[in-house]
């Protein structure tokens, strides 16, 4: 009887001591990606773009994306970014900057109510863009306030990948 307590007590210990449990914890140094773009639309590109993410920044399907658009320039250095999409108002009618993606890729194109080939060139040529590619334990900040967002995600403009098109 002592040698089966023996063996049992000895298959128990081998058995607890066999088993480890690794724990890696990969440390995350940077919270999300702002990839800045220029986009020219005209009717050969059907008023629209294309950017696909470069392997070299990691966006996963859970991730929420936004797209800002550099709509104004204030005081010689201060930039104004809009979230698109965003409306305006032209003498031919109602223009939209709108978006979809996927994690491969951003689309942006112009949308409206009349011709697009009728727009002045200073709302389609040199747009420039930022993608914010925000983590899903984020994605519940305030998209609106670009500003806001860039603090809450840790970056500075020193952070944003510029991209040529």
């Amino acid at each position: 009887m002592k040698t089966i307590a023996s063996l049992l007590s000895l298959s128990i210990i081998l058995m607890f001591s066999s088993c480890r449990k690794e724990t890696y914890i990969e440390e995350v140094t940077q919270l999300g990606k702002v990839i800045e773009i220029t986009a020219d639309f005209n009717a050969a590109n059907n008023f629209s773009v294309l950017y696909e993410f470069p392997q070299s920044v990691a966006v996963y399907e859970s991730d929420a994306i936004f797209v800002y658009l550099l709509e104004d320039v204030v005081n010689g250095n201060e930039d104004v970014w809009t979230l698109i999409p965003q409306n305006f108002f032209t003498t031919n009618g109602l223009l939209q900057y709108t978006y979809n993606h996927t994690f491969y890729d951003v689309s942006i194109f112009l949308d409206a109510n009349f011709d697009l080939n009728l727009l002045p060139t200073n709302y389609t040529q040199d747009q420039v863009f930022r993608i914010v590619v925000v983590p899903a334990e984020f994605a519940v900040s305030n998209p609106e306030n670009y500003t806001g967002l860039m603090n809450q995600l840790e970056l500075s403009e020193s952070d944003v990948f510029q991209l040529s098109n």
